[in-house]
């Protein structure tokens, strides 16, 4: 019983956060019909496809908190039911400003999904299949962003921009009795074996603590008083740059520097998500073999970065080459997140995970929206090859801390891994 259940509440967190990213990040899919209703510039409609995410990272932190202290099945039904009520909302609204407004309430109130459910998930599968199973969940994102690419242009040529952003709010609405009945916590004895595994990992320290969807227990002592926590989110942030730098020029570059129709090149660069998908769900799997979330980030960064290096001087050395470095290097992009995300949840412990993962979230916001304005002036200055090649010194950085972490943890034998090194 215990063991299906878990598998369909799984289920459940990975459909919620599909809804979510379709709400979240689908208006770039709809551009030109947003456009065409509000009679805007190509510049204005980007800025108002940038507004959910705006809500998102001013909100975030605070959902965290309200996961910690009310629940997951609460936080999510909360989510999925605001977040329909403004896409809805879309539809009635009149003029820009309106618009952007309430483009701003979907970022705020669609947030707390993808924290809510990975802590839901945390707490049902203990420290042998977490890994895998935390991988598959964050394989959400670019199914969301898979599934809005192809269903939400269709939905919008046919009966505009409004009714496009309909479909992930249904898809919510669709989840919400699910979540009611299906997104509860383990009873105590049950999380005693899935959360609590977390307290024998090496670097996964502090899972252990329980998790409900009642009231969270008051936390013994702030993981942000360690320097454990902090190394994690930087790992992640700065992984954050070759990410967002590789999916933001991936296009420009196609078009740009080898003369690619831009339809082409999205359709190629939309074909990466799947196996990018499934590089998540692997990465999870081999994290819990070898019992170490942070091992494989950094073996991650470094092929990334090599990657990126061979990418930047291909375009002068082996201009054949660079189609193929290109998509290795959005396939490696995309693979730390689960990763990243399980470890800093497990370091916070379960009665600071929601916090710690909004607090993820949010920062890996921050990198997500200040990488392309970086990287805008490195390419006015060097040109788009040198884009790469900045990235991947931020690859190093990351082996750097995520090597330093790994010193400064003792490595403690798990049950079912293979290996107890860093």
């Amino acid at each position: 019983m215990v063991g299906s259940r878990r598998w369909v509440i799984l289920g459940i967190a990975v459909a919620s956060q599909v809804a979510s990213v379709g709400a979240m990040f689908g208006v770039p899919f709809v551009l030109p019909e947003l456009r065409e209703a509000y009679g805007l510039s190509i510049a204005q409609a980007g800025t108002l496809a940038g507004l959910p995410a705006f809500g998102l990272l001013v909100t975030l932190f605070g959902w965290g908190w309200v996961i910690d202290r009310y629940g997951e099945r609460f936080t999510m039904t909360a989510s999925l039911l605001l977040t329909a009520f403004f896409l809805a909302l879309l539809g009635a609204v009149e003029g820009v400003f309106g618009a952007g407004a309430v483009l701003v309430c979907v970022g705020a109130s669609g947030g707390p999904v993808n924290a809510a459910g990975g802590r839901l998930v945390m707490a049902w599968f203990d420290v042998r299949r977490r890994g895998l199973a935390m991988g598959i969940r964050q394989m959400a994102q670019p199914l969301g962003v898979g599934a809005s690419a192809a269903l939400m242009p269709l939905a919008a040529e046919h009966w505009g921009f409004a009714a496009a952003m309909l479909l992930p709010a249904a898809l919510g609405v669709v989840m919400v009795p699910l979540v009611l009945v299906f997104a509860r916590a383990p009873r105590e004895p049950e999380a005693g074996g899935a959360a609590g595994a977390g307290a024998e990992e090496d670097d996964r320290g502090g899972a252990g603590s329980p998790s409900g969807d009642s009231p969270a227990a008051v936390p013994a002592g702030s993981p942000y008083r360690q320097a454990a926590i902090w190394r994690v989110h930087g790992v992640s942030m700065l992984l954050g740059v070759p990410q967002a730098s590789v999916m933001t020029y991936a296009l420009v570059y196609l078009v740009s520097e080898h003369g690619w129709s831009a339809p082409a090149a999205g359709a190629l660069i939309a074909a990466t998500q799947v196996p990018g998908a499934l590089n998540r769900m692997l990465l999870g799997i081999v994290s819990d073999r070898i019992g170490s979330r942070l091992r494989p980030v950094r073996i991650l960064a470094i092929a990334s970065g090599c990657a990126l290096v061979l990418l930047s001087l291909s375009g002068t050395v082996a201009p054949a080459a660079s189609v193929p470095l290109l998509l290795l290097c959005l396939l490696l992009a995309m693979g730390h997140n689960g990763l990243t995300f399980t470890a800093v949840a497990e370091t916070a412990g379960m009665s600071w995970a929601g916090r710690a993962m909004a607090a993820q979230n949010s920062l890996q916001a921050v990198s997500n929206t200040l990488t392309p304005l970086f990287m805008g002036l490195v390419i006015t200055w060097l040109g788009i090859d040198a884009v790469y090649a900045v990235a991947a010194a931020f690859c190093a950085a990351a082996v750097a801390v995520v090597s330093l972490s790994l010193r400064a943890r003792p490595q403690v034998r798990l049950p079912g891994s293979r290996s107890t090194r860093a």
